[in-house]
Protein backbone atom coordinates (compact mmCIF):
# COMPACT_ATOMS: atom_id res chain seq x y z
CA UNK A 1 0.00 0.00 0.00
CA UNK A 2 2.96 2.04 0.52
CA UNK A 3 4.68 1.80 -2.76
CA UNK A 4 1.42 2.32 -4.35
CA UNK A 5 0.71 5.80 -2.91
CA UNK A 6 4.41 6.59 -3.35
CA UNK A 7 3.97 5.83 -7.18
CA UNK A 8 0.77 8.00 -7.14
CA UNK A 9 1.90 10.55 -4.82
CA UNK A 10 -0.17 14.17 -4.90
CA UNK A 11 0.56 17.76 -3.50
CA UNK A 12 2.35 15.80 -0.33
CA UNK A 13 4.71 13.23 0.43
CA UNK A 14 3.85 10.39 2.97
CA UNK A 15 6.15 12.17 5.55
CA UNK A 16 4.52 15.09 4.93
CA UNK A 17 1.29 13.39 5.60
CA UNK A 18 2.31 11.57 8.78
CA UNK A 19 3.54 15.06 10.56
CA UNK A 20 0.40 16.89 9.14
CA UNK A 21 -1.95 13.49 10.77
CA UNK A 22 0.24 13.93 13.87
CA UNK A 23 -0.54 17.70 14.40
CA UNK A 24 -4.29 17.04 13.38
CA UNK A 25 -4.42 14.84 16.12
CA UNK A 26 -2.60 16.91 18.76
CA UNK A 27 -0.31 13.95 19.59
CA UNK A 28 3.00 16.18 19.22
CA UNK A 29 2.93 19.94 19.06
CA UNK A 30 6.92 20.51 19.13
CA UNK A 31 9.49 19.69 16.88
CA UNK A 32 11.67 17.29 18.86
CA UNK A 33 8.21 15.23 20.06
CA UNK A 34 7.50 14.75 16.14
CA UNK A 35 10.64 13.76 15.06
CA UNK A 36 10.70 11.10 17.82
CA UNK A 37 7.40 9.92 17.12
CA UNK A 38 8.56 9.68 13.22
CA UNK A 39 11.57 8.23 13.72
CA UNK A 40 13.72 11.24 12.45
CA UNK A 41 16.66 13.09 13.41
CA UNK A 42 15.39 16.66 14.88
CA UNK A 43 16.90 17.90 11.42
CA UNK A 44 15.24 16.72 9.47
CA UNK A 45 12.42 16.92 10.89
CA UNK A 46 13.23 20.73 11.08
CA UNK A 47 13.94 20.53 7.01
CA UNK A 48 10.24 18.80 6.53
CA UNK A 49 8.76 21.53 8.85
CA UNK A 50 10.13 24.23 7.36
CA UNK A 51 9.18 23.30 4.16
CA UNK A 52 5.58 22.68 5.56
CA UNK A 53 5.71 25.97 6.75
CA UNK A 54 7.22 28.07 3.65
CA UNK A 55 3.90 26.39 2.12
CA UNK A 56 1.63 27.72 4.40
CA UNK A 57 0.37 24.18 6.24
CA UNK A 58 2.36 24.54 9.50
CA UNK A 59 2.27 27.20 12.25
CA UNK A 60 4.60 28.02 15.00
CA UNK A 61 4.28 30.03 18.18
CA UNK A 62 5.97 30.43 20.96
CA UNK A 63 5.35 28.07 23.57
CA UNK A 64 3.42 30.07 26.96
CA UNK A 65 5.29 27.37 29.34
CA UNK A 66 9.04 27.96 27.58
CA UNK A 67 9.32 30.75 25.67
CA UNK A 68 12.35 29.14 24.11
CA UNK A 69 10.36 26.59 22.42
CA UNK A 70 7.77 26.59 19.39
CA UNK A 71 4.35 25.40 19.60
CA UNK A 72 3.71 23.75 15.95
CA UNK A 73 0.14 23.61 14.94
CA UNK A 74 -2.02 23.27 11.42
CA UNK A 75 -3.27 26.17 9.76
CA UNK A 76 -6.35 25.96 7.92
CA UNK A 77 -4.69 25.40 4.69
CA UNK A 78 -2.98 22.23 5.88
CA UNK A 79 -6.15 20.97 7.47
CA UNK A 80 -7.40 21.00 3.85
CA UNK A 81 -4.83 19.87 2.32
CA UNK A 82 -4.94 16.96 4.96
CA UNK A 83 -8.22 16.48 4.09
CA UNK A 84 -7.50 16.25 0.44
CA UNK A 85 -5.33 14.29 1.05
CA UNK A 86 -7.50 11.89 2.63
CA UNK A 87 -9.98 11.71 -0.03
CA UNK A 88 -7.36 11.37 -2.80
CA UNK A 89 -6.46 8.14 -1.00
CA UNK A 90 -10.11 6.91 -0.34
CA UNK A 91 -10.51 7.41 -4.00
CA UNK A 92 -6.89 5.06 -5.15
CA UNK A 93 -8.22 2.67 -2.96
CA UNK A 94 -11.67 2.78 -3.84
CA UNK A 95 -11.18 2.74 -8.05
CA UNK A 96 -8.75 -0.12 -7.32
CA UNK A 97 -11.41 -2.00 -5.52
CA UNK A 98 -14.04 -1.21 -7.97
CA UNK A 99 -14.24 -4.56 -10.12
CA UNK A 100 -14.44 -6.67 -6.74
CA UNK A 101 -17.24 -8.03 -5.41
CA UNK A 102 -19.60 -6.63 -2.71
CA UNK A 103 -19.04 -9.36 -0.25
CA UNK A 104 -15.16 -8.94 -0.66
CA UNK A 105 -14.85 -5.71 -0.09
CA UNK A 106 -16.86 -6.05 3.14
CA UNK A 107 -14.46 -8.87 3.87
CA UNK A 108 -11.42 -6.89 3.12
CA UNK A 109 -12.25 -3.73 5.39
CA UNK A 110 -13.48 -5.90 8.34
CA UNK A 111 -10.27 -7.81 8.04
CA UNK A 112 -8.20 -4.47 7.64
CA UNK A 113 -10.14 -2.80 10.96
CA UNK A 114 -9.51 -5.92 12.73
CA UNK A 115 -5.33 -5.36 11.77
CA UNK A 116 -5.62 -1.97 12.79
CA UNK A 117 -7.04 -2.84 16.26
CA UNK A 118 -4.58 -5.66 16.97
CA UNK A 119 -1.93 -3.36 15.58
CA UNK A 120 -3.11 -0.56 17.79
CA UNK A 121 -3.25 -3.06 20.77
CA UNK A 122 0.37 -4.19 20.23
CA UNK A 123 1.48 -0.59 20.42
CA UNK A 124 -0.45 0.33 23.43
CA UNK A 125 -2.43 2.99 22.33
CA UNK A 126 -6.22 2.62 21.40
CA UNK A 127 -7.62 3.13 17.81
CA UNK A 128 -7.77 6.95 17.09
CA UNK A 129 -10.24 5.72 13.66
CA UNK A 130 -8.40 8.21 11.57
CA UNK A 131 -5.20 7.01 8.63
CA UNK A 132 -3.11 9.16 7.22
Amino acid sequence: MSRFLREREGDLAPTDVAVLVRLAGQQCTRSRDLARAEGLDPSTMSRRLASLAERGLVDRHPDPADRRAQVLGLTQAGREALTQERARRVDLVTDTLADWPEAEKEQLADLLGRLADSLESARGTPTSGQSP
